[in-house]
């Protein structure tokens, strides 16, 4: 948020998005907003000058168009506001259409992305899949079935593993 307030250079925001995904204590950093709900992409809307950082926001977070910050402001609206270049308006008008309308190709072509991982990341319903899955292996990684428990666990861990064998494994061949 601070290189986007700041207008720092595009190179500089991608290194910060790449070392923070690969550090696992970072890599929300992108949907983490400021008191007020502004997420990295409404600060850009509102300082920034280069349209390329918009679309490395988006192409790494999708949702981030749709989201408002607590005066109901999502990042078009704030870019409008502030009388943006048109560029950088046409870019989230743009992209805002095309999420709206779930149109994974015209997003991907207008910020250089990829329409399946925009698709997959753009998905709430697709996203939560993941995490939930994700939530299993870890209580399974965690506490392994045949291990006698002496506390009470949050959820039955042989339904845990019935559950992460059907699902899991049937989403990770879907990703691929």
């Amino acid at each position: 948020m601070f290189a986007c307030r700041h207008s720092a250079p595009l190179e500089l925001v991608q290194l910060m998005i790449t070392k923070a995904k690969l550090d696992e204590r970072k890599r929300c950093l992108l949907a983490i907003t400021t008191s007020d709900g502004n997420a990295a992409l409404h600060c850009a809307a509102r300082r920034h000058s280069d349209p390329a950082v918009a679309e490395l926001l988006i192409r790494e977070l999708p949702l981030a168009l749709c989201a408002t910050t607590d005066y109901d402001r999502t990042p078009l609206q704030i870019a409008t506001l502030y009388n943006r270049s048109a560029p950088f308006t046409s870019l989230l008008t743009d992209a805002t259409n095309s999420l709206a309308a779930s149109d994974y190709a015209a997003l991907a072509a207008r910020v250089h992305g990829s329409a399946f991982a925009l698709r997959c990341l753009a998905s709430p319903s697709y996203a939560a899949r993941i995490a939930f899955c994700s939530l299993l292996l870890l209580c399974l990684k965690t506490v392994h079935p045949d291990v006698s428990v002496t506390y009470a666990e949050p959820l039955d861990l042989r339904l845990a593993h019935a559950r992460l064998c059907k699902d899991v494994w049937s989403v990770i061949l879907e990703f691929v």
